[in-house]
């Protein structure tokens, strides 16, 4: 959980060039971090990412809990994943007012409201565990907990660190997804696919965070990124095999196809998760057809 240390260093930090917040939101405090909470989840929407919550959300029609439950479920998978985008954004504001693939009004107002922000984020981080507790129980409280924590590391710690950063952000998806009561398998197989979808995106920032001096893997070199995807594509084969056979199993080579075929890391990045969305109905649609 985001500690009140980290929430706080952001005061010190000295404000660099940023975009300007449109001017209604910047008067009122409360109401510029509430906008920018919300904007923080919907740009990357738009941009293609929240492909875990749809994870979650299938899960909890595959799993067929009982109404009350399976609400709460979907509740905690959604309300975690906008602490953790409100923290990753909230954090790297300082090195995003000159990254024009970032919602620089949001960047703004981030660095207009920093100490204030992460504050509201530690009591975020914490209620939403105390609701995981009260509504799902134990594990799922473990879960959204381990998640936050995992989160928060990557932000502050491993993001320049060269392919630990990817194997991170893989115990990341395979924690979210713990929260709605995967299996083990399932936790690997989603653990997987965001490892894999994380280092497309790294590839389409590299240069962003090259001129951050942020070396992840991506920034340490092509040659490096592609044996990573290789070694994941490889586990991911592997992971397959039991249910979807020798053949089809195959599948899990094509992002590193489309690697190779397409010099564009943001459509490669849109067409790989293309592939694993098919994928994924697919395992889910075997493993309950053979129960």
């Amino acid at each position: 959980m985001l500690s009140r240390d980290v929430a706080e260093r952001w005061a010190d930090m000295p404000p660099p060039v940023r975009a300007t917040a449109p001017a209604a939101l910047s008067s009122n405090t409360v109401v510029a971090l509430l906008w920018a909470g919300m904007a923080s989840t919907l740009h990357r929407v738009r941009r293609g990412e929240g492909a875990l919550p749809a994870v979650n959300f299938s899960l909890i029609a595959y799993l067929g809990s009982p109404e009350p439950h399976a609400l709460a479920s979907a509740l905690v998978s959604v309300l975690a994943i906008g602490v953790m985008y409100a923290f990753n954004d909230l954090y790297d504001a300082p090195t995003d007012s000159n990254n024009p693939k970032k919602d620089l009004a949001v960047v703004a107002t981030y660095l207009d409201h920093r100490r204030v922000a992460g504050l509201s984020l530690f009591v975020l981080h914490g209620l939403t565990i105390g609701l995981a507790f009260a509504t799902l129980g134990p594990r799922a409280t473990a879960a959204v907990a381990g998640v936050m924590f995992v989160n928060v590391v990557y932000s502050t710690v491993l993001k320049g660190v060269p392919v630990i950063d990817v194997v991170w952000c893989g115990l990341w998806g395979a924690l979210y997804a713990a929260i709605v009561g995967a299996t083990p398998w399932l936790m690997l197989l989603v653990g997987l696919m965001t490892a894999v979808c994380h280092l497309y995106q790294a590839l389409d920032d590299r240069v962003a965070d090259a001129a951050n001096a942020i070396t992840t893997t991506a920034v340490r070199s092509p040659a490096l990124s592609r044996n990573v995807l290789v070694a994941l594509s490889v586990l991911l084969c592997v992971t397959l095999r039991p249910v979807l056979g020798g053949f089809w199993a195959l599948s899990a080579f094509a992002p590193l196809v489309i690697f190779f075929a397409c010099d564009r890391p943001h459509v490669g990045w849109l067409l790989t998760k293309v592939c694993f969305g098919v994928m994924w109905l697919s395992v889910l649609g075997i493993v309950r057809a053979t129960g």
